[in-house]
């Protein structure tokens, strides 16, 4: 489902910057599901590894990198700090989600 997703999304918008937001999104979204689902969910591995594993796509970011040279730089730092910050704010999203139905 993922990686249709993904397929969809590169076809309506070609470009290695589709591929960025692809894997910002991606990112975000996993942080979101492990905060919410926990370590030992069946879920969490569905969703996180299944879904969002196809729905992102490193391998072909790494490819991207080295086929647009000229862009190479800006487009690795865009799209590994994108995901991290992504990945973490999602965590925060998730844990304050968590947080605040624990407390009702």
């Amino acid at each position: 489902m993922g990686a249709v997703a993904r397929y969809a999304l590169a076809v309506q918008f070609p470009g290695i910057w589709t591929i960025a937001a692809v894997n910002v999104a991606g990112s975000l979204l996993l942080g979101l599901v492990a905060a919410l689902l926990g370590p030992d969910r069946l879920w969490r591995l569905f969703l996180g590894v299944g879904v969002l594993g196809g729905y992102t796509t490193f391998s072909t970011f790494a490819v991207d990198a080295v086929h647009h040279p000229a862009t190479a730089a800006v487009y690795v730092t865009v799209t590994l700090a994108g995901a991290l910050t992504a990945a973490r704010v999602g965590m925060a999203a998730g844990e304050a989600w968590r947080h605040r139905s624990a407390t009702r």
